[in-house]
C-alpha cells in the first residue's frame, strides 16, 4: 500500500501495449493494430484487406489541420525524426505490432506489413546507441505471424505475448520469452481451430445488422473451447498484475467481448474473473495502461460506434469504475495510444472512422480534466493508428503504424518533459537502512525476534518513539558506543510483522504489499503508536477489501479502535447487504457489543423508512429480536 495512487510513468499504446518508462520493468505494454478481421476497424473486409490500408479517400490527418489546441507553453517539447546509427538497420513496415520497453531496450514483435501479410519477426532497439537489430532467438519454436495481439511485460526479463489475428484466423495461444535466455516458450497453444464467421463481411457499411448482432452477443460469453480460458481473440487488453496474466475484452470474429479472464503464471491455470462495479461495455482495440494497480482504458469500438468513454480497474479487487472526464476530452476513436507520466495519462493518434489522427491529450489525475497538448512543434509525423508506441525516461517514442494510405516505418521522438529526471531513490534508500545493524543505534525485541532501527529516524517521525528514546526514559540510555544500555528495548502486544511495517512506515512513509492479515492489526498498532496517518492509511486499505465474510469483524474493530471513518464504509456495507447469509450468521459475532447492534437497527429502520415505514417497523422488529436471550444478558 502506497500513500502516492499515481503510478510510476509507463505508456501503452494501441488497444494492446503498456510500456515501461525508464526501465520501470512492473508494468505492461501492448499494441494493436487495425487490419485484418477483427474489428475491421476501417469497415473493410478481410478480403478487400488490402483497399482496406490503402483507401486513398481515407486522408491521414496531419498536426497542421489539428484545431484548438492548447499550447503547452514549452518549446522544448517537440517532435523529433529519429537519428539512428548509421548502421543501424529498419525494421520493414508495419501496423499492429506488439511492443514493450524493458532494460533500456525497445521490444517489437510481428505485426501486419501490407503486401507481406502478417509479419513474425522480432526486433530490439537500443535506447543507448540508436540501433535497432533483430533479436537473436535461442529456442526452436517462437510465436507465429500475427497482428493485433500483445506483449506485456511479468517482471524483470520475461515478456508475456498472447493470441491476436494471423490473416486466417485468431488466436489463444499463450507464449513467454525470457530475455535473459534469448528463449521462447510456449505455455499454451491455440484451441481447437475457429475462423471466427466474420471474416468475409463489411460489418459497417454492408453488414450493419451483424455488426449489432455481435457487439449484443457479447455481453454473454461462451468460450468457443467450452474451457475456462478466454476465446481466441484480438484487440483486448491486457497486462500482468501479482503473478496473474489478466485479460479483458477485445474481437473473437464474430463478437466484440467484455469478458475478463486471469491466467496464474504460478499453477498455469485459467479462471474467469467475476469483476463487479461499472464495467466497460463490449469493445475492442481501445488504448490503455496499467499502473502499480490499476489498468485504466480509454475508447475502442463495439461493431456499431466509436467509444470515448474512460474506464480504470482495480487489479486488487477487480473493480471497475468510470472515471470523470471534465475540459476537452478526446474524441471517440480505437488503435490510438495511451500513457502515464508524472501525474498526467496522456492518449495519441488513433483511428476516428473517417481520419487517422494526430492529436495528443493529457488526463490530469488531481483536477479529473482533459485538455489537449499542442505537438505541432518540430518534425511532426503524419497521423496514425495501430502504431507502437512507447515511453522511456521523458520521451514518447513512437514507429510505424498505418497512416490511412501506406503501412509506415518512420520513428519519431516526443519530448513529455524537457530534461529528464530520474524518480527520486530516497524512499528505497531508507527502506534500505531499515533493519541494518551496522547502521543502527537502538533495538527492539519483538516476538523474540531483535529489530534494529535508528533512534533520530524513530524520534522525529513518532512523538510515542521520541518520548520513549528521548524522553529521560532508561531505554533512552545509550552506552558509548551509542547503543542501548539496557539492550534491546521489548516491545509488548504487538507481533513481529507488525512491527516491521510499523518501522517501514516509519522510515518510508508508504507500506508495501500490505496484506488482509496484517492490515487490521496494524491500525490497532498505528493507535498504539499514536500514528494518526497510517491509521487513516489502513482503513482506506481495508475499505477497498470488504466482503460479506469478513464485514462484521472490520465493524468491530473500527469500533473499538475509534477508526470512525472505516466503521461509517462498514456500517453502511451492513446495511446493505443485511439480508446476506454470511452477515445473518455474522451478527453472532455483536454479542460482546450489543451497543452495534443496535446501531445496526437504527440504521436499517432510517434507511428503510424512507421507502416503507411498514417495511421498516416490521425488519426492526426482526432484528430487535435476534437471539435476544443472549442479548439481554450481554447487556447488563
Amino acid at each position: 500500500m502506497s500513500n502516492n495512487n499515481r503510478p510510476p510513468n509507463n505508456f501503452a499504446a494501441g488497444a494492446d501495449f503498456a510500456s515501461i518508462l525508464g526501465g520501470n520493468n512492473n508494468n505492461n505494454n501492448n499494441n494493436n493494430s487495425e487490419r485484418g478481421g477483427g474489428p475491421l476497424r476501417d469497415q473493410f473486409s478481410l478480403a478487400s484487406h488490402n483497399n482496406h490500408h490503402h483507401d486513398e479517400n481515407d486522408a491521414a490527418s496531419h498536426p497542421s489541420s489539428r484545431r484548438n489546441l492548447i499550447d503547452n507553453k514549452d518549446h522544448n517539447l517537440t517532435w523529433s525524426r529519429m537519428a539512428l546509427s548509421p548502421h543501424s538497420p529498419i525494421p520493414p513496415p508495419r501496423s499492429g505490432a506488439a511492443s514493450v520497453v524493458v532494460k533500456g531496450r525497445l521490444y517489437m514483435f510481428g505485426g501486419y506489413g501490407g503486401g507481406t501479410g502478417r509479419l513474425d519477426d522480432f526486433y530490439q532497439f537500443s535506447f543507448d546507441s540508436n540501433t535497432w537489430s533483430e533479436v537473436e532467438v535461442l529456442s526452436d519454436v517462437k510465436p507465429g505471424c500475427r497482428e493485433n495481439n500483445g506483449v506485456v511485460i511479468g517482471d524483470a526479463s520475461r515478456v508475456y505475448l498472447f493470441g491476436g489475428y494471423n490473416g486466417n484466423s485468431w488466436l489463444n495461444d499463450l507464449w513467454m520469452f525470457d530475455i535473459d535466455t534469448q528463449r521462447w516458450t510456449c505455455i499454451q497453444e491455440s484451441s481447437d481451430e475457429y475462423n471466427g464467421g466474420g471474416g468475409g463481411h463489411n460489418l459497417e457499411q454492408g453488414d450493419h445488422s451483424l455488426a449489432v448482432a455481435a457487439a449484443a452477443g457479447g455481453n454473454n460469453i461462451v468460450n468457443n473451447n467450452n474451457s475456462s480460458g478466454p476465446s481466441r481473440r484480438f484487440g483486448y487488453v491486457s497486462v500482468v498484475h501479482d503473478n496473474k496474466f489478466v485479460l479483458f475484452g477485445g474481437f473473437d470474429g464474430t463478437r466484440w467481448l467484455n469478458d475478463m479472464f486471469e491466467f496464474d503464471l504460478i499453477t498455469n491455470t485459467w479462471k474467469t474473473v467475476q469483476a463487479s462495479g461499472r464495467l466497460p461495455s463490449v469493445r475492442s482495440c481501445p488504448a490503455w495502461i496499467k499502473d502499480e494497480n490499476y489498468v485504466y482504458i480509454h475508447g475502442g469500438y463495439d461493431g456499431v460506434e466509436r467509444k470515448a468513454d474512460f474506464f480504470a480497474c482495480d487489479l486488487r479487487t477487480y473493480t471497475w469504475s468510470e472515471l470523470p472526464c471534465k475540459g476537452t476530452p478526446p474524441s471517440p476513436r480505437y488503435f490510438h495510444s495511451c500513457c502515464i507520466h508524472g501525474n498526467k495519462l496522456y492518449t495519441y493518434g488513433g483511428y476516428s472512422g473517417s481520419e487517422r489522427l494526430a492529436d495528443m491529450f493529457a488526463y490530469d489525475f488531481e483536477t479529473n480534466h482533459w485538455s489537449e497538448v499542442d505537438c505541432s512543434q518540430g518534425e511532426c509525423p503524419s497521423g496514425r493508428s495501430s502504431l507502437v508506441a512507447q515511453v522511456f525516461e521523458n520521451s514518447l517514442y513512437i514507429f510505424g503504424g498505418y497512416n490511412g494510405m501506406a503501412v509506415l516505418n518512420d520513428f519519431y521522438r516526443f519530448r513529455l518533459k524537457p530534461v529528464n529526471i530520474p524518480p527520486s531513490g530516497l524512499v528505497d534508500d531508507l527502506r534500505r537502512l531499515m533493519l541494518r545493524e551496522d547502521m543502527s543505534d537502538v533495538s527492539f525485541l519483538v516476538d523474540g525476534h531483535e529489530v534494529f532501527a535508528n533512534r533520530s529516524i524513530l524520534s522525529i517521525r513518532s512523538e510515542y518513539f521520541d518520548c520513549m528514546l528521548f524522553g529521560g526514559m532508561r531505554e533512552s540510555l545509550r552506552d558509548e558506543h551509542g547503543k542501548a544500555a539496557g539492550g534491546p528495548i521489548e516491545v509488548r502486544d504487538v507481533s513481529h510483522p507488525v512491527f516491521l511495517k510499523v518501522l517501514e512506515y516509519l522510515y518510508t512513509d508508504t507500506i508495501r504489499d500490505l496484506t488482509w492479515e496484517l492490515s487490521i492489526p496494524l491500525m490497532i498498532a498505528s493507535e498504539q503508536f499514536m500514528l494518526t496517518r497510517l491509521k487513516a492509511l489502513c482503513q482506506d486499505h481495508i475499505r477497498t477489501r470488504i466482503t460479506v465474510e469478513n464485514v462484521i469483524g472490520v465493524f468491530i474493530a473500527s469500533h473499538q479502535h475509534n477508526a470512525t471513518g472505516l466503521k461509517e464504509i462498514a456500517l453502511e456495507y451492513i446495511i446493505k447487504n443485511l439480508h446476506d447469509a454470511a452477515i445473518v450468521t455474522g451478527l453472532a459475532e455483536l454479542k460482546s457489543e450489543p451497543d452495534l447492534l443496535v446501531e445496526i437497527i437504527t440504521k436499517h429502520s432510517t434507511a428503510a423508512a424512507q421507502s416503507s415505514p411498514i417495511y421498516a417497523s416490521s425488519n426492526a422488529s426482526q432484528l430487535s429480536g435476534f437471539n435476544q436471550s443472549e442479548w439481554s444478558g450481554s447487556r447488563r
